[in-house]
């Protein structure tokens, strides 16, 4: 995803000399820990995530549910961004990673951004069958750029959309719109928001900060809106009002389990399994999970067990 490029960078420096040089290979097998599952036989689902913690918390979450199920498993979360990830999963080091649906469009297909979440979906899982890639029914989870505003400026000024929020702006009204100079001059980032809710915005109401600063802005009432991401935990930590997209000025990033056709075809009923899991995480649901770890210092397998438990499925 986008948040993650520097970080990205320098990971996947490291990711290719542990995958490429061999070292990858070492990942633990994961035995169920639950005698009453029946084991399947088949080839072992090697399954992996990239870095940051919600993928490492999606990756954990499928492994912990299908080792539940009684599928042969093994562990290799945190292999690497996009760059690495994508390269072992096509290979087949690895079988399994959740991915997003925009990411697919955008960066492997080279396609203009999409705002629909089903077409989106559609135009990857077609164009990557060639590849022997299945996508999986996404989940609702929407990983996306998004305006947050500040509980207390969002009631004096009625904010619930970013329409409400445009309204202002044209009647004159200046609300610091805190920002990063990379999206300010992106053609998918403010301009392209701009022409969709058909407004400009005031220079002077631009306050550009170093991504991850938007946040400490607000606290600071330094900004009264920020650009953000949809599935971030301070939102809801800092009790931000996230303004619904009323005009889809942002394109769709869905997360999907991507898997190696050969796997699928060995176990007919993984997609349906996964399907059950995947259809619980929607946004709030994903954010939430993220400010356990994040914020709640907890450990991603903890998060893991507690939800899939939780939810029935996992004993």
């Amino acid at each position: 995803m986008k948040r993650r490029s520097l970080f990205g960078i320098v990971v996947a420096v490291l990711s290719l000399v542990l995958a490429f040089g061999g070292v990858v290979g070492c990942g633990s097998s994961a035995k169920s820990s639950d005698s009453a599952a029946t084991a399947k036989k088949g080839p072992t689902i090697k399954i992996s995530s990239k870095t940051f913690t919600e993928a490492s918390l999606l990756g954990t979450l499928s492994l912990q549910y299908l080792q539940g199920l009684g599928y042969p498993v093994e562990n290799k979360m945190g292999l690497g961004e996009l760059a690495v990830i994508r390269p072992a999963l096509t290979s087949g080091q690895i079988d399994l990673y959740w991915e997003y649906t925009g990411t697919g469009v955008i960066n492997l297909m080279k396609h203009d951004p999409v705002y629909d979440a089903k077409e989106s979906y559609t135009l990857i899982k077609d164009w990557d069958a060639k590849n022997g890639i299945e996508w999986l029914d996404y989940a609702p989870l929407d990983d996306t750029y998004g305006i947050v505003v500040r509980s207390d400026v969002a009631e004096k000024y009625k904010l619930k959309t970013i329409s409400d929020y445009v309204a202002q702006v044209k009647k004159g009204v200046h609300l610091k719109f805190v920002s990063f100079p990379e999206w300010d001059g992106r053609a998918d980032g403010l301009p392209a928001f701009e022409k969709a809710y058909n407004f400009k915005m005031p220079k002077d109401d631009l306050v550009d900060v170093a991504m991850g600063l938007n946040y400490d802005t607000l606290k600071a009432q330094k900004g009264d809106l920020a650009l953000a991401f949809t599935t971030e935990p301070r939102i809801i930590a800092d009790k931000l009002v996230m303004l619904q997209d009323d005009k889809k000025a942002f394109p769709v990033y869905n997360a999907c389990p991507v898997v190696r056709k050969e796997i699928v075809d060995a176990y007919p009923n993984l997609p349906a399994d996964l399907k059950k899991l995947s259809s619980l995480l929607d946004t709030k649901t994903i954010t939430e999970l993220n400010m356990q770890a994040d914020i709640g210092k907890k450990s991603i397998e903890e998060v893991s067990t507690t939800f899939l438990k939780s939810k029935g499925l996992l004993k």
